[in-house]
């Protein structure tokens, strides 16, 4: 099966979204077939393989994570308690720490952001951003249902 070249149209276009799919080399990711995660107004599509999960999170404007996720976990923390490293695809979060400082990540920059923080969406643009670890799932598994 000829997955085409970077650059090259391959066939692959014109298929409908699969599952995920491997070989010994690969494996491909489809976050439509994951696990879907609805927590207000954020999403989080999960796939694992393995002991290695990825996300695709989304955070609509006016998501509020101490309102939408804090109740999911265990002790209901005032901030997000897990690290993130990944990629944002689309719109503006700034994210706001403990100690009082704040950064900002633009769609198309990756990141790593320590625990003790809070997303917020800047603009009308929902953040998309894929996340990858081997440890998020302990964390979505750890959400009350």
């Amino acid at each position: 099966h000829d997955l085409g070249h970077p650059g090259r149209r391959g066939d692959t276009d014109s298929h409908p979204r699969r599952p995920p799919h491997s070989n010994s080399n690969m494996t491909v990711l489809d976050y439509a077939t994951g696990t879907k995660k609805e927590m207000g107004l954020a999403t989080a599509n999960v796939v694992n393989v393995g002991d290695k999960t990825s996300m695709e999170i989304t955070l609509n404007p006016g998501f509020n994570w101490v309102e939408s996720v804090s109740p999911l976990l265990p002790g209901c923390p005032k901030s997000c308690p897990a690290n993130h490293f990944g990629f944002l695809k689309s719109g503006t979060m700034k994210v706001h720490y403990d100690d009082g400082t704040t950064a900002t990540v633009n769609a198309g920059e990756s990141y790593l952001i320590p625990p003790g923080h809070l997303p917020e969406v800047v603009g009308d643009v929902p953040c998309v951003m894929v996340e990858f670890s081997q440890s998020t799932a302990a964390v979505v598994d750890s959400m009350k249902k």
